[in-house]
């Protein structure tokens, strides 16, 4: 494309008053209109995309107008008009760095006139004061996060329940037990040896009298060590019942503003008698 096709039609002076309008190409710098035709199919392509840019603008869509811009800058990179362009739109995105940035690649292209340059200056100069008076991104307003919501109140749980309780009944039942297997087993070991012998021969061992009165107490012997046996068997189970069958008992609480308490006199301004309160330390 030839030397000053692209140019915008808007007064660089007044943009410098108010927000950029979008460039339009118009005659070359010599103003002859022939300078502003596409000559290659690049250009005719370039002009294409430049057309639907500027439409873009126009309905306010600046990021996609830059898309088509550049382009249409990739198939005419010698346009510096199409950099104009660039400059003016990212200007209104707010995207000042990069206004910036394509406005001194446009004043470093050829064909830039005296006049052009000193307009693209007051241009930058501008754009930099905005830049200046936005506010920093470190103080932009932040989302406040709502408060949390307070949790729900849990239940505490219950501490395990500890069995094994030792009281009277315990300690009872097991000393029944002690005692009856223990007479039990000495009753028992008492009838064994008490009991006659199958060898035993009246006369040479002894008379009848004394068989029989052997029988009967080994066989007396024999019921008090079942019945003893019996008693302590179940003694032990009971006690057994009574230590793992129940949980042990809490330690009582002491009483409320006990531990510590003491009596305090205030004496009252209003009266001449005295205010009693009691205090506790826990």
């Amino acid at each position: 494309m030839r030397r000053g096709s692209w140019i915008p039609l808007f007064c660089l002076a007044a943009a410098t008053l108010s927000p950029p309008a979008f460039a339009q190409p118009r005659a070359g710098a010599s103003g002859s209109e022939s300078a502003a035709t596409p000559q290659t199919d690049e250009q005719r392509k370039a002009q294409e995309h430049f057309q639907r840019a500027r439409d873009l603008y126009q309905a306010g869509k600046y990021s996609e107008a830059i898309a088509e811009l550049e382009v249409a800058r990739g198939l005419d990179p010698k346009a510096k008009d199409l950099v104009m362009n660039l400059g003016i739109v990212h200007e209104r995105l707010g995207k000042y760095d990069d206004a910036i940035a394509h406005l001194k690649t446009y004043l470093e292209m050829d064909g830039v006139t005296p006049a052009e340059r000193a307009r693209v200056e007051a241009m930058i100069k501008r754009i930099e004061g905005a830049k200046d008076a936005a506010p920093s991104p470190a103080l932009a307003p932040t989302a406040v996060e709502p408060p949390a919501e307070p949790a729900e109140p849990t239940t505490p749980r219950a501490a395990p329940t500890a069995r094994g309780r030792v009281d009277a009944l315990t300690i009872t039942a097991g000393a029944i037990a002690a005692v009856g297997l223990g007479v039990g087993a000495g009753v028992g070991i008492y009838a064994l040896s008490a009991r006659p012998g199958d060898g035993f021969v009246t006369g040479r061992d002894g008379t009848y009298t004394e068989l029989q009165q052997k029988a009967n107490d080994a066989h007396t012997a024999a019921i008090v060590a079942d019945v003893s046996l019996g008693v302590g068997v179940l003694a032990s189970l009971a006690t057994a019942w009574l230590y793992f069958g129940r949980t042990k008992e809490p330690a009582s609480a002491p009483a409320a503003g006990s531990r510590g308490a003491r009596l305090s006199v205030t004496p009252s301004p209003a009266t001449s008698g005295g205010v009693v309160y009691v205090g506790g330390a826990f």
